[in-house]
């Protein structure tokens, strides 16, 4: 029997993680704040809770993207996932090594980091494999 791999899983974790992160960053900003080991004001935190909304957009996105069939549309939502999964790995590390051991140390930025480059892979691979079955549509 042959699994075939296929976006929907991953567009279903991206919606329910997604969604389920842009409610706690709008509703909890200063909570994630202190569990990722930062610390802020109330403008920076309104800031997070803007990310939230953003975050929220993204969840609803994928949701609502996860039955597409192949398409340029599809590909553009998983070459857009692609980019902001790398793009935030690249500002996550760049951040923990000027702010320095305590963010160095903290388990969840880690966490967050392999899966994020978790996804970057997925995603990559699914951009990769259907780019000239796009490209022929």
């Amino acid at each position: 029997m042959k699994i075939e791999l296929e976006p929907k899983l991953f567009f279903w974790i991206t919606a329910v993680a997604a969604s389920g992160f842009g409610i706690a960053f709008i509703s909890a900003p200063q909570f994630l704040y202190e569990l990722l080991g930062f610390s802020s004001d109330q403008d920076g935190y309104l800031m997070v809770r803007f990310f939230g909304f953003l975050v929220l957009g993204v969840g609803i996105l994928t949701f609502w993207a996860r039955n597409s069939e192949l398409s340029q549309t599809r590909e553009a939502i998983i070459l857009m996932l692609t980019v902001c999964y790398f793009l935030m790995v690249l500002t996550h590390l760049l951040v923990m090594f000027i702010r320095g051991p305590p963010l160095l140390a903290n388990v969840w930025l880690w966490i967050v980091n392999v899966l994020h480059i978790s996804m970057v892979g997925i995603y990559g691979f699914f951009l990769i494999r259907d780019w000239k079955k796009v490209r022929a549509l």
